[in-house]
C-alpha cells in the first residue's frame, strides 16, 4: 500500500492583527518601530508566500535584491519602499505622521502585488 501525502497547510496569514499591532505603536507614538514592523510584516509575506526567509546575515537591501531577482517583484515598488525603510531604521531622525503614511502608502503597492489584495489601513 502507497504512502499518501499529507498536504502541509499554509498558516493564515492574519493581516488584521498585524493591522492592529501597527496602530498600537501609532497610538504611543512610536513610529520608528511601527515602521520597523511594517518591514517585518513584509519579510513575514516573503516568507509565507514564497518559502523565503531573510537569512541573518542580509541587509534589508540584499534581501530586497533577492526578491526583485529570485521572486520576480517589480522593483518600482519594493525599491522607494526599501529605501523608506532605510531611511528610518538607519536615518537618525525620529519619522513624522507624513513618513507613516508615506511607508503605508508604499507598502500598499507592495502587499497588492504580493496578495493580489487590497492593504487598507
Amino acid at each position: 500500500m502507497a504512502k499518501s501525502k499529507k498536504k502541509k497547510s499554509q498558516p493564515i496569514f492574519d493581516i488584521e492583527s498585524k493591522k492592529r499591532n501597527i496602530q498600537v505603536l501609532n497610538q504611543t507614538n512610536r513610529m520608528k518601530e511601527s515602521i520597523a514592523y511594517i518591514y517585518l510584516i513584509y519579510t513575514d509575506l516573503i516568507r509565507q508566500k514564497f518559502g523565503q526567509p531573510r537569512k541573518f546575515f542580509e541587509t534589508i537591501r540584499e534581501f530586497a535584491i533577492t526578491c526583485v531577482i529570485k521572486l520576480g517583484q517589480n522593483p518600482e515598488n519594493i525599491y522607494p519602499f526599501i529605501q523608506k525603510i532605510e531611511e528610518t531604521i538607519y536615518g537618525g531622525v525620529e519619522p513624522t505622521e507624513t513618513d507613516f503614511k508615506a511607508t503605508i502608502s508604499l507598502f500598499s503597492k507592495v502587499y497588492t502585488e504580493i496578495t493580489g489584495k487590497q492593504f487598507r489601513f
